[in-house]
């Protein structure tokens, strides 16, 4: 997918770079600072949050996953991908109804609604007493041996190797599990599952934060009253909950802009 993306550069023309530098020292031209993609991610995000096309869903996520992996490259190419993001964004924003609010930054998350089938309960049936039967000798114990008492231990089971760990903790992910995915690693110290733990803390957090930016837009559009400011508070909740439980996420200053958004709307 990386390699399709950087091959569109021909479709955008590249205009002066407006791409901000981490540092303000100025380089020798061979020594240029890296780029920082905080604005982009940033406005990146906003759109994502109330876009309902899934084809230009799909288009953000492949960005996202671009200005990702070009973090750690050298600068010169940091700057064409900066330029190439900044026009495709821009394309993108005018497909976006200025009534939503995209300053929000908080991505609605559709909830799909499980059909169950009802279950039909036999008419219960009359029940006829049962004639009681004649009481008789009572039969002689059959003796059992002490070798059939004796309890067997089951075996003990296997430990998981590391490797099967990681696996059990890819289906997890794969399965929209995430948490359990986090307890499943929580054990390896390896390079490969602390990235794993951090690729799966991030999704979580994502999700986490769409589904709050749902409930928030619900409740500012509820009427002024007791049932809009508990909607609201819960909103909130859920956000810091995010930050609470996973300090490091990716998304961790973004949530904290949420929550502050949803606090002047309870007039805090």
């Amino acid at each position: 997918m990386l390699l399709l993306l950087l091959g569109c550069f021909a479709h955008y023309p590249l205009v002066g770079s407006t791409a901000p530098v981490a540092t303000a020292a100025a380089s020798p031209p061979e020594e240029l600072p890296p780029i920082t993609f905080s604005p982009l991610e940033e406005k990146l995000e906003s759109i994502f949050s109330v876009s309902t096309d899934a084809d230009q869903r799909d288009r953000l996520s492949d960005l996202r996953e671009l200005l990702h992996a070009m973090r750690a490259r050298d600068p010169v190419a940091q700057r064409r991908v900066y330029d190439y993001a900044e026009g495709v964004l821009k394309i993108e924003a005018r497909d976006i109804p200025e009534a939503l609010p995209v300053e929000e930054g908080m991505d609605p998350i559709v909830v799909p609604v499980i059909e169950r089938a009802i279950e039909e309960h036999p008419v219960n049936p009359v029940l006829v007493p049962a004639v009681p039967p004649t009481p008789g000798p009572d039969p002689t114990p059959t003796p059992v041996s002490t070798a059939a008492q004796t309890p067997v231990a089951p075996p003990a089971p296997a430990t998981p190797s590391p490797a099967d760990l990681l696996a059990t903790a890819r289906a997890s992910v794969a399965a929209g599990n995430y948490l359990a995915a986090i307890d499943t690693i929580a054990p390896l110290t390896s390079p490969e599952a602390a990235a794993l733990r951090k690729e799966t803390v991030d999704a979580w957090a994502r999700t986490e934060r769409e589904a709050a930016g749902a409930a928030f837009i619900t409740a500012r559009g509820m009427p002024p009253g007791a049932d809009r400011t508990a909607a609201l508070t819960a909103a909130r909740d859920r956000l810091a909950a995010i930050n609470q439980r996973f300090p490091d996420n990716n998304f961790a200053s973004a949530i904290a802009d949420n929550i502050a958004k949803v606090n002047t709307e309870l007039g805090l």
